[in-house]
């Protein structure tokens, strides 16, 4: 026998909740009457409910012998199903989080995450213990790479990272740019703002050329005919302050997460290359992402003078 369950949804048209509770109890005491009296409803109204739902779906749920109705093998199928629904929907009534050990897979590139993302994952951690956290320092490059491959659930990246290829949800959690960063005492030092027409001819230390904020460095110091005297290159922010700081040259950085240093002094860079710390996932994610996310926009650091929380 096909049951209705197969032939036919309570979500179509042929019973809503309330009916399924009514078949529920009416199984459940053996008697209509018994039935009407829990659910607060007279018992003609049970048995006429009854009539209605068995002529929407097509077929008889129950035997009726000397007044007395005994469920057949398609209410009985319908009754576990209908018991199933009902016990989901105790839980939803009684819904806590419920703990799961789990699996969350971040990506960050070093500066950020040695900047401030470590400790408040550390933070995060102590406030889920039922999370596994897998937190891997990768280049910025690769961050959208592995996050299309699945190979990680979030990152977390400056949204100058190349995202054209990608079609990801991206949540922006701070608003940042680009300084400057001079040794101490350095003659731009005097300035309250530097020009890339300032750089022309000083010591420089560069990101390397696949640096994501690479190409719009040389695209601003190019536009303004400027031509450092490049020195270095290398591939992240802290590498950079150690040889600004050790008075090597002069550098442009990310204005987030900032270093600070006796020896190091910032200024803003007024070709404004502004652009926006981000949170990178796949369109659908799960309440652990969405927490993590919510998390880090809570306890990053308060508005400084070069960034601010969005």
């Amino acid at each position: 026998m096909t049951s209705i369950v197969k032939r036919a949804s309570w979500s179509g048209g042929w019973a809503t909740l309330r009916d399924l509770e009514i078949i529920q109890t009416v199984i459940d005491t053996g008697s209509v009457t018994v039935a009407a009296e829990q659910l607060g409803i007279s018992q003609p109204a049970v048995s006429r409910t009854l009539n209605q739902i068995e002529e929407r779906c097509g077929r008889k749920l129950f035997n009726r012998e000397s007044n007395r109705l005994t469920p057949n093998a398609d209410a009985l199928l319908l009754y576990e199903e209908i018991g199933q629904i009902s016990a989901s929907f105790n839980r939803l009534s009684q819904f806590q989080p419920r703990e799961r050990k789990r699996q969350l897979r971040i990506l960050v590139p070093p500066t950020i995450g040695y900047g401030f993302l470590n400790q408040i994952t550390a933070q995060f951690m102590q406030k889920n213990p039922q999370l596994h956290v897998y937190l891997e320092i990768v280049r910025s490059e690769q961050l959208l790479q592995m996050i299309a491959k699945d190979e990680a659930d979030i990152a977390v990246a400056d949204a100058i990272t190349e995202n054209y290829h990608y079609n990801f949800n991206q949540v922006p959690i701070r608003n940042t740019g680009i300084i400057c960063a001079l040794p101490k005492n350095h003659n731009l030092c005097k300035k309250t703002e530097i020009s890339p027409e300032d750089l022309h001819r000083q010591p420089f230390i560069a990101l390397i050329k696949h640096n994501i904020g690479r190409k719009l460095m040389d695209r601003a110091l190019n536009k303004a005919g400027a031509k450092p005297e490049q020195i270095a290159e290398v591939s992240d922010l802290e590498t950079a302050l150690t040889f600004v700081q050790a008075g090597l040259g002069i550098s442009l950085v990310s204005a987030f997460p900032l270093i600070q240093s006796e020896d190091i002094e910032y200024r803003p860079f007024s070709a404004n290359l502004h652009s926006v710390i981000s949170c990178f996932t796949q369109k659908k994610i799960d309440s652990d992402v969405q927490s993590y996310i919510e998390f880090i926009k809570k306890h990053q650091p308060k508005a400084d003078k070069f960034s601010s929380p969005v």
